[in-house]
């Protein structure tokens, strides 16, 4: 059973595929190497697919209404009741990509597929609440023991080169 809101979405034979992308790219530059770096963990998404007879068509008509309704400009955002859902830690959601109907003449019904993708996800969540990084600047001051700030590691170690030997 999937419900979104309080709106239950019935669909015989339904099937719920959940994925996340694991974001990386590629760290190797020029070079044989398999090194990647970690860009983030990205929302999960439910696919979800089964059919709907041709006697309820006001099933599919609701549907996509769900889908293409929109709330100050973006997709409305549904709470999300489903066991796939629950296992994940998905709460809320939105319809994302595409959906799709496809009239199955021999058994009179659509083939509808959909794809639901989460919001506000728990990584997400995290990434909110961890305070900004400060970044390091470029170019920046390094001060030396009489505490007199050269404008940079070359002119600082240019003249203190003799310092340095000893």
């Amino acid at each position: 059973m999937l419900t979104l809101n309080t709106t239950k979405i019935i669909v015989k034979s339904l099937r719920i595929t959940a994925s996340q992308e694991l974001a990386t790219e590629d760290a190797s530059g020029q070079s044989s190497s398999t090194d990647t770096a970690e860009t983030g963990i990205k929302a999960k998404m439910l696919a979800v697919s089964g059919f709907i007879q041709f006697t309820d068509a006001q099933q599919l008509t609701n549907l996509f209404k769900l889908a293409e309704a929109t709330e100050a400009g973006a997709r409305v955002m549904y709470r999300i009741s489903n066991k796939t859902a629950d296992a994940l830690g998905v709460k809320q959601v939105r319809f994302a990509s595409k959906i799709e109907a496809v009239e199955q003449q021999t058994t009179r019904q659509w083939s509808i597929s959909f794809t639901l993708q989460e919001y506000r996800s728990v990584p997400q969540k995290v990434e909110e609440r961890q305070p900004d990084a400060e970044a390091n600047q470029q170019g920046a001051s390094t001060t030396g023991e009489s505490g007199f700030q050269y404008a940079s590691l070359q002119q600082n170690l240019t003249d203190n080169f003799g310092a340095l030997r000893t």
